[in-house]
Formats: C-alpha cells, structure tokens, sequence
C-alpha cells in the first residue's frame, strides 16, 4: 500500500470569494471544477503537479433550492459549521490535507481513521472513495488529513496547470509529538513537516507555494 499527498483545500463562503482571494495571492484564476451533489458543495481546481492538486471548496448555494441537489447529512470540511462560516465570510482560509491511499480498507484500520467510514462521491465523470467521520467534520480541525482512493488514473494531470507548484506543507502544534505520533500510525507523518509551538498557541497549517509572483504562503490563520 502506498500513500500520497492528494490536493490542498481552501474553504470559501462562495466559490466566486474563493476564486477571487486566490487571484489576489496567487496571482491566477482558477477555473470552475464541478459539482459534489451528495455533498451540497461545488469547487474550482488547479493543478500542482501531474499528481497533486489544488482545490476551493464552498457551500453551493443550489443544493439550498434544488430538490435534487438537496441533501440530508452535513456538508464535508465542516462547512455547515457556524463558526467556520463566520470566518470564511471574513476570508477563505486554509481548511486542510488530503491524501490518496492505493489500499482504503487498510487505511481506515488504522489510528483516528478508524472512527470514518468510506463513502463513494462523485463529480462529473471522476468516482473515489472518500473516508469521512459520521458527522462529516474536519479531523483535528484539519491537521490530519482525510484520505481518499481514487477509483481511476488520477485528476490532477488533466486540470489546469497554471505554474503554482507546492513546495512545502507545515502543520504547527503545541502538542508536536502528539500530533507526529497521530500521523504516524496512519503513515502519513513523512509528507509534511511539524513545527512546535508555546502551550498558550493555537494549532494552524501553512501551505507554501511557488508561483510566477514568487513563493507565497497561505495559512489557516485568519488575517486580523
């Protein structure tokens, strides 16, 4: 079984915010990917390399008002969290990490992917297994990855490549070897890198890319 970085997740209150905060740090436009109709959710993606992607994630608004794209469990990335939608109001942000396992059922045996269950989605002709926890919410408020298996070749070499390239992704703790140990029993520890922070610190994540405008930093932090 092998286990990779799958995409990067940015969190938006519409996917048109979403579209524009990236043209204002990234310097480019990324196009409209589809819909998740069991979800209640639509996206806007980019390529990182023929492997890795990119992704702004936001509510659609029609799953609202379509009885056929209504749905009757929560939203995934915990999008139908009130604090959280309060926040992506304010600012798209960093929402978390996703990794492709070539083995699901093996990976679900192990550490806090135990407590999620694999659902099939969709989205146009693309199929994966994705594992989600019963209340479709962020795992340790995004800093351990949801794991996926894609039921194809992978997505990423057919989106748009528009020269961002992900150099490094930093997870920054005040419990670091809790966290490192956490990563670890689901194998994943070796993709990114931990930084510790005092005791009296929040937790974030910050994803660093190289663009044609330079190296640039997205955070899951909000701007103040």
């Amino acid at each position: 079984m092998s286990i990779n970085v799958d995409h990067i997740v940015i969190g938006a209150s519409t996917i048109e915010q979403g579209i524009r905060y990236i043209k204002e740090q990234l310097g480019v436009v990324v196009p409209f990917g589809g819909v998740h109709t069991t979800m209640g959710t639509h996206n806007a993606l980019m390529q990182l390399s023929p492997t890795l992607f990119f992704e702004i994630v936001a509510i659609n608004p029609q799953s609202y008002i379509l009885p056929a794209l209504k749905i009757t469990q929560p939203r995934w990335f915990s999008l139908d969290d009130s604090l959280l939608q309060q926040q992506l109001e304010k600012q798209p942000r960093l929402l978390t990490w996703v990794v492709n396992s070539t083995d699901i059922k093996t990976s679900l045996s192990k550490g806090i992917y135990q407590q999620t269950s694999s659902e099939q989605v969709s989205r146009g002709s693309l199929s994966w297994d994705f594992a989600l926890p019963f209340d479709r919410s962020l795992l340790a408020a995004g800093l351990i990855p949801y794991v996926l298996q894609w039921h194809g070749a992978h997505p990423a070499a057919k989106m748009a490549d528009l020269g961002c390239q992900l150099e490094s992704f930093i997870l920054y703790h005040p419990q670091p070897q809790w966290l490192e140990q956490q990563l670890k029993v689901i194998g994943v520890d070796h993709l990114v890198s931990i930084e510790p922070l005092p005791l009296t610190q929040c937790a974030f994540m910050e994803a660093v890319f190289n663009t044609q405008n330079g190296k640039i930093t997205l955070s899951s932090k909000l701007n103040n």
